[in-house]
């Protein structure tokens, strides 16, 4: 009897050991993909503020002339593509620079009238930054202030 009791005792302490040690490897596992979870966030946010500075910092549409960046010419907005800034910085992004005053996406046809530029833009959800920066008219040769979002899509 006092065997069966002590086997008794043997069989419910290494039935808690199990419960104890399965209920941890739950709660480390769980805990491990919330912070994988957080870090593809955290990698989303460092890739769309990258693509930030290298836009508003490109020499490929900032005046020349204008060293700190975020100094956008009109012409060279106009004539950049989509897949020309793929080439720079890749795919699952967008770009888009709007004027405060702005009137309707810029063509060749509506030129020096227009006042938002788009790139790669495409529905789907994204982590956006906006930016202020200014836009240089080649044709009158004034500046007017204007709002730069990137963003990446996930």
């Amino acid at each position: 009897m006092k065997g069966q009791v002590h086997l008794m005792e043997y069989v419910l302490l290494s039935f808690f050991v199990l419960l104890i040690i399965v209920m941890l490897t739950f709660f480390l596992t769980g805990w491990q993909m919330s912070s994988i979870g957080s870090e593809k966030t955290r990698v989303i946010y460092n890739k769309a503020e990258f693509l930030m500075r290298a836009f508003a910092n490109s020499p490929y549409i900032n005046r020349n002339t204008y060293k700190e960046g975020s100094m956008f010419e009109d012409v060279k907005l106009l004539s950049i593509t989509c897949e020309n800034l793929q080439k720079l910085y890749g795919t699952d992004w967008y770009a888009e620079i709007e004027t405060i005053e702005a009137s309707e996406s810029c063509t060749e046809e509506n030129f020096p009238l227009c006042g938002k530029w788009s790139y790669c833009k495409k529905e789907g959800e994204s982590i956006t930054f906006e930016l202020p920066v200014n836009i240089y008219r080649v044709v009158t040769g004034k500046v007017e202030p204007a709002i730069l979002k990137v963003g990446l899509y996930r």
